[in-house]
């Protein structure tokens, strides 16, 4: 009965109906070999739904977990050239594949254990449930079904891209994230606009990981590349994938966010290399993003952004990555077209001297000690030119005042405004404390958007959800514009809900105390039916704090640990008393007794005698 309810693409509950409400899915269709069958129970407990995605390495499904009630994403291992399915699903190993298989299963299970273990990165989608089942191995992970891959997103857009202030707070966590999985080892090599998720709260999500093996067209299995978005190497022309190629292909993403086309082919460029920015976008970009793309979409490996550190540092336009970024700008600038901005020439910091050019795993770094001097050069220049025409426009201000007679007051005047026009393009302000405010309305704040980097850290936290619980740079540190410096905030995700529906009042009561929520209500609903339900939590809502009303528990599953919530159960289940045969005749005498009535009296009492 229960499977019948799910639509079995978006999870949600349709009742009898055939077509789903809410995402126009049609039931009944069914999903053919070699893809698992529609309402399949694998492990137990995980329903099957909808195929998302397939490839090489394996199927991804939307699924329901059945035992915690809620839609899950579970990705199983199938490679087509090595598996066939056989009767009741299960997965048969092809003549002659069986080494094969054990290893591209080895490399599957190895890939999924490290991302089981990564936590606190809200770009990350970690497994959460690795098992095996049906001859191969599945793993769950965090269904996503209401989000829009990235694509679609930027695809919605009027312009089909977005500034560079809106894409900085997007991607950010995604640049985080990435470090992240490099520390640990693992490669995407899938990075795409089609990879990335941006779910229902709005935040980027990594997803599509694979093993490394299709990630190339070196490897056993057919390969899965993103053309525009995979690195020259991921074509088997020019070494091995590295951390560099996670880092071409993010920078890639980020050009078609910012300019709205793809990226030209890498292989392709290897040969004619004709990746421009039109010049519209050259002028509306900071330099040191552009100088950032410049530098991470260099060709070849060993040209290319070493790391995720140095990719952070250009685009968050630290001290040394700004002042190179002004030079790459006028360097780079195609004479030859004035309108069209040419990233195919590297900047100041791109080249590498002495490259072993069999690309090993990790290349070496960029000339930093260059970068800085460089910066610091261009920064004294700009600073000196500054102060010079400031000098020279007050000399000329008061030559003029004494040429035309003009009043000390007209001189002062002048003197204000260009006070005035040089504040505007110069901002400094002291770091706030913002431990307990909701970082929504710290982003919204126009005054730290061209001092201050946002990057932000959701945590695990019984502190209200979205208030933000540390910041790296402590209060009162002076930062301005001319240098805009990273805060990392950390701020507070709230706490999981548990699943307390089926359980007693006093037991689903006692597990959200536990968990750690302060602030539990109750309300029955009806009397119980059956002994079974009685005193058992049907529903758990919670209340609004701006309408006041109820609403279901966001699709996240988490609340603020102060968040009102309400427990909707059955009452207790009243049994009616069964009337005995002595009891129906002592009731029916006392009646006749009262009724005074002899003749009726006699009369009952004959017959029941």
């Amino acid at each position: 009965m229960e499977k019948e309810k799910l639509c079995l693409r978006c999870m949600r509950k349709i009742g009898n109906n055939t077509v789903c409400p809410y995402c126009r899915n049609e039931s009944g269709k069914p999903q053919n070999d070699p893809y698992l069958p529609l309402k399949t129970v694998i492990g137990g407990r995980y329903l099957i739904g909808k195929l998302i995605s397939s490839n090489a390495e394996g199927n991804t499904y939307n699924a329901f977990d059945l035992e915690a009630k809620k839609p899950v994403s579970i990705r199983e291992l199938y490679p087509k050239t090595l598996l066939s399915r056989g009767e009741g699903n299960y997965c048969l190993v092809n003549v002659g594949k069986a080494s094969e298989f054990i290893d591209t299963k080895d490399a599957f299970l190895k890939l999924w254990k490290k991302l089981s273990a990564l936590r606190g990165f809200t770009a990350l989608t970690p497994a959460t449930h690795i098992f095996e089942d049906l001859g191969t191995v599945y793993a769950v992970s965090e269904f996503l079904g209401e989000g829009k891959t990235l694509r679609e997103y930027l695809l919605s857009k009027e312009q089909g891209y977005i500034s560079w202030d809106e894409a900085r707070v997007l991607f950010m966590p995604v640049i985080s994230a990435l470090g992240e999985l490099h520390s640990e080892g693992i490669l995407h090599g899938g990075i795409s606009p089609t990879t990335l998720i941006i779910d229902a709260n709005g935040k980027v999500r990594i997803t599509g990981y694979c093993i490394n093996d299709i990630r190339t067209e070196k490897g056993t299995l057919e390969s899965e590349l993103f053309d525009g978005y995979a690195a020259v190497e991921q074509y088997g022309l020019s070494g091995n994938i590295g951390t560099y190629t996670d880092i071409y292909a993010f920078a890639a993403v980020l050009y078609r966010t910012l300019i709205g086309s793809t990226p030209i082919s890498a292989a392709s460029r290897l040969t004619n290399d004709k990746l421009m920015i039109p010049g519209k976008f050259a002028e509306q970009l900071p330099a040191y993003v552009i100088n950032a793309l410049v530098n991470a979409l260099q060709i070849l490996p060993q040209d290319r952004t070493v790391n995720v550190d140095q990719l952070r540092d250009e685009l968050s336009a630290s001290p040394a990555a700004a002042g190179v970024a002004s030079e790459a700008y006028s360097s780079m600038y195609d004479s030859k077209d004035e309108d069209v901005y040419n990233p195919a020439v590297p900047s100041p910091a791109a080249p590498l001297q002495d490259v072993d050019n069999s690309c090993p795993e990790v290349p070496q770094e960029h000339n930093h000690k260059k970068g800085a001097i460089i910066a610091f050069v261009v920064s004294a220049a700009v600073c000196l030119a500054i102060l010079i025409g400031l000098l020279v426009g007050f000399k000329g201000c008061s030559n003029k005042g004494d040429d035309d007679e003009t009043s000390t007051t007209d001189i002062s005047e002048q003197t204000e405004q260009t006070e005035e026009q040089t504040e505007v393009g110069f901002v400094s302000v002291n770091v706030p404390n913002f431990v307990g405010k909701f970082y929504d309305d710290i982003k919204a704040d126009d005054e730290y958007k061209n001092v201050l980097i946002f990057e932000t850290k959701y945590v695990d936290s019984k502190k209200e959800r979205g208030k933000v619980i540390k910041q790296s740079i402590n209060p009162g540190v002076e930062v301005n514009s001319l240098s805009p410096r990273k805060i990392v905030l950390e701020v507070s995700d709230g706490i999981e809900v548990p699943d307390v529906e089926g359980l007693s009042l006093d037991e689903a009561i006692e597990t959200l105390k536990e968990a750690g929520f302060t602030n539990i209500d109750t309300q029955m609903n009806s009397v119980a039916t059956s002994e079974s339900e009685s005193n058992k939590v049907k529903q758990v809502v919670y209340v609004d704090d701006e309408t006041a009303d109820w609403k279901e528990i966001p699709s996240d599953g988490r609340l603020s640990a102060t968040d009102e919530i309400v427990l909707y159960y059955y009452g207790e289940y009243e049994t009616k008393p069964v009337i005995t045969t002595t009891e129906t005749q002592s009731e029916t005498e006392e009646i006749t007794e009262d009724s005074g009535d002899e003749t009726t009296s006699d009369s009952i009492d004959e017959n029941v005698g």
